[in-house]
């Protein structure tokens, strides 16, 4: 696309209750132009679908936790692993966001697992090749600090690998400060010198 050129972006978020469709926003931006379609989920539906995206992530996360030093893991079974438990991606006390193009193919995806009754941590999230320089990453991170607050959350934590730049500039971006550990992290604690913690007040 030509400098100066400006096309259209749209992204469409929905929240799914049962079948009522509601808090629909649409933003326009000067990005290629695409569609996306967010969505806090209450169940899954297509888990071959969801599987897939999950190992996609893990395969894209590992290799670098692996180059400085943690352990070998295997995608497909952490993949697995979070489709197993799906109480800990699912309401009523969690959030699963999925992002999905007009053919309703997934490009991505966020979640929040709450640990306390006041705070959540911020998981998983991905997008896709195919639509990373849109602004899909920003929405899926956005659209989860605005869900916590609707649950009337008061603290968000999450972690990141060392060295990850990418996502700690927006976490810096958003308010998180840095922090050591937190206890309810969902990590190993011998994961901790792989990892930087962060907390925002919301």
């Amino acid at each position: 696309m030509p400098l100066g050129s400006c096309e259209r972006f749209t992204t469409v978020r929905t929240r799914v209750n049962a079948s009522t469709l509601i808090d629909t926003d649409i933003r326009r931006l000067h990005l290629p132009s695409m569609t996306h379609r967010l969505e806090f989920v209450e169940t899954i539906h297509d888990r071959a679908a969801v599987r897939k995206l999950l190992f996609d992530y893990y395969t894209d996360i590992l290799p670098r936790f692996e180059a400085l030093g943690g352990p070998e893991l295997d995608a497909g079974d952490m993949a697995d692993d979070t489709l197993n438990d799906p109480g800990t991606l699912l309401p009523p006390h969690h959030r699963f966001l999925l992002a999905y193009d007009v053919s309703n193919t997934l490009l991505g995806c966020g979640s929040l697992k709450r640990i306390r009754d006041d705070a959540a941590e911020m998981k998983r999230m991905f997008v896709r090749d195919a639509a990373r320089g849109t602004g899909l990453g920003r929405a899926l991170f956005e659209d989860r600090i605005a869900e916590a607050r609707r649950m009337g959350l008061k603290w968000l934590y999450a972690d990141t690998i060392k060295g990850n730049r990418a996502m700690l500039a927006i976490y810096e971006k958003h308010g998180f400060d840095y922090i050591d550990r937190y206890t309810e992290n969902a990590n190993p604690e011998e994961f901790a010198p792989y990892l930087v913690f962060l907390r925002l007040k919301l």
